[in-house]
């Protein structure tokens, strides 16, 4: 004990000179002074003898856990659970550098730098940017037992915390087991996901994927939405900022289970308990949202694979299509015997594999309903459809013709969801 609590003076006494903007004392010249808080961060890394259990939010959205054993020989073990794989030790190398700020650099690679891959096949990030992460850090805020960093480069935030033993043994195994309650997730055949919370409800998105969490809710009569990055937790999940409505609080999923038989998930919510289960329609529709995404206009929203179907994404298996790239959707595309019509067009790479041309698509009228939802009636098609695409055409054609038509949802400024009001069954995701 009397060891560590003269590490920890040691290191905050560098820290503190480290952030004076007074200049080095008599005799000490400033790379000494620099030299000297490097030391000191790497003292405190290597303190910890269980390690450190740590959290990181990339700068494109999601939670991320990992644990970390820094060695005096610059070498870091370290596990995660970005995927299963990682769940198993690596070893790779850290070093720390005064770059603008001192910062703490993984320069080998590692499951951190997985999320940051430019390769969208290794983890479903962005062409060239991944989620958009960090693997260079720079120390911001440092305690004896929390160390909080940020990324030099895209401003992601990590925050390590000194681990117990139990936490070795456990941290990553009991998150993992979390991530798989939630798999679960995927039994749910139906778009709208209802949290209840004693006699509040709010529907809910979980990107598991992405691991950002949606509520949708409303403020009297205004429809709003609230969006946050989470990371699981032994036994659920952590909100990366609370969601605050209707007089509840929600920072944690916690004890969470999944009930087969009743295919819902029990948990508790600030130690209220609640449950999250399927619904065909929405806790409250919006009724000008179809409206207001219609009236609003943009040059075209998209879809990556046209609808899913009982959970089963691109139900229609669109993108096996020849040259198939995504659907484009056109609201008030044009006129056709004094009737505006919207545009679903397919959107096909060109014959050198360059450019994209839209090469046909189906047109319908759309008309507004009192309760909120839109339909559809088809006009026809636009263009000549290749005969390997005719069948999958179709069944997109008759669906988004459904006679009971769409609620809107909105999620974010950027997605939205047409989603079948007749069963919450089928929906077509959009973005832009």
């Amino acid at each position: 004990m009397k060891k560590i609590f003269l590490l920890c003076l040691l290191f905050t006494a560098a820290l503190t000179a480290c952030q004076k903007d007074e200049g080095p004392a008599p005799g000490e010249r400033p790379e000494e002074r620099l030299s000297a808080a490097l030391s000191a961060y790497k003292a405190q890394l290597i303190s910890s003898p269980f390690g450190w259990k740590a959290t990181l939010y990339p700068e494109g959205g999601g939670g991320y856990n990992f644990m970390f054993t820094f060695k005096e020989d610059d070498r870091v073990l370290m596990t995660s659970d970005i995927n299963a794989s990682a769940a198993t030790p690596m070893e790779t190398t850290y070093r720390l550098k005064t770059m603008q700020r001192p910062s703490l650099l993984f320069d080998t690679y590692s499951y951190l730098h997985i999320l940051s891959d430019p390769d969208p096949d290794v983890i479903g990030g962005d062409v060239g940017a991944g989620k958009y992460s960090d693997f260079e850090f720079s120390f911001t805020e440092v305690t004896p037992d929390v160390i909080t960093l940020t990324g030099n480069i895209m401003g992601s935030r990590m925050v390590l915390t000194r681990a117990t033993q139990a936490d070795a043994e456990s941290f990553i195994a009991g998150i993992t087991a979390s991530a798989q309650t939630f798999s679960n997730l995927s039994r749910f055949t139906s778009y709208f996901r209802r949290l209840t919370i004693g006699t509040n409800t709010f529907d809910l998105n979980l990107d598991l994927n992405n691991r950002i969490i949606t509520f949708m809710y409303f403020e009297g009569d205004v429809a709003r939405t609230f969006s946050t990055s989470f990371s699981y937790t032994a036994g659920g999940m952590l909100l990366q900022e609370p969601f605050a409505a209707a007089g509840v609080s929600i920072l944690s999923f916690d004890a969470v289970q999944y009930n087969a038989a009743g295919n819902l998930f029990n948990l508790t919510v600030g130690g209220a308990a609640a449950t999250i289960q399927e619904a065909a329609r929405p806790v409250r529709v919006d009724v000008q949202a179809a409206r207001n995404f219609h009236n609003a206009g943009s040059d075209y929203w998209a879809s990556p694979g046209g609808f899913t179907i009982n959970g089963v994404p691109d139900a229609h298996n669109l993108r096996a299509l020849p040259n198939f790239f995504q659907i484009g959707y056109w609201a008030k595309y044009d006129v056709f015997q004094n009737r505006e019509y919207d545009l679903l067009g397919f959107l096909l790479l060109n014959a050198a594999g360059n450019a994209l041309e839209l090469t046909y698509g189906i047109a319908a009228a759309p008309t507004f309903t009192s309760d909120g939802r839109i339909v559809y009636s088809v006009l026809g098609t636009l263009g000549t459809i290749p005969e390997s695409h005719r069948v999958a055409v179709t069944a997109t054609l008759q669906q988004w013709a459904d006679t009971q038509g769409y609620y809107l949802i909105r999620t974010s400024e950027t997605t939205a969801d047409l989603v079948s009001a007749r069963d919450g069954k089928a929906w077509l995701p959009l973005f832009r």
